[in-house]
């Protein structure tokens, strides 16, 4: 019996000239229990939000607290993660308001400990 390492790095947010909600594609999280999201933005007429959530059935999906980066009109980033992460997926949602998100980008990286 040997042990599993298991990594994930991955893109799951690339888009430009964001004017509508939108969701990344589900990550499953087996065997993986630490993650990270480095959300990366450009805008200057924007209003929006960036959730990470969770699900065990991959259709009902929950915020998870404290994992939320409100982005207005201005560039930045952020780190987002968390450890001993229990449900079977993740993603990205872009919650948009207003205005107009130039880019918004979510790296995401997972390993097991």
């Amino acid at each position: 019996m040997g042990s599993s390492n298991k990594f994930v790095d991955k893109l799951i947010v690339d888009s430009s000239a964001v004017v509508a909600d939108e969701s990344s594609s589900a990550v499953t999280m087996d065997n993986l229990q630490t993650w990270s999201c480095q959300v990366i933005w450009t805008s200057t007429t924007a209003a929006g939000t960036v959730q990470i959530e969770e699900s065990n059935d991959g259709s009902t999906w929950s915020t998870i607290s404290g994992k939320t980066q409100a982005i207005s009109n201005d560039s930045g980033n952020v780190m987002l993660s968390g450890t001993d992460f229990a449900p079977k997926y993740i993603r990205a949602t872009v919650d948009y308001t207003s205005g107009s998100i130039t880019t918004v980008k979510v790296y995401f990286t997972a390993k097991n400990k």
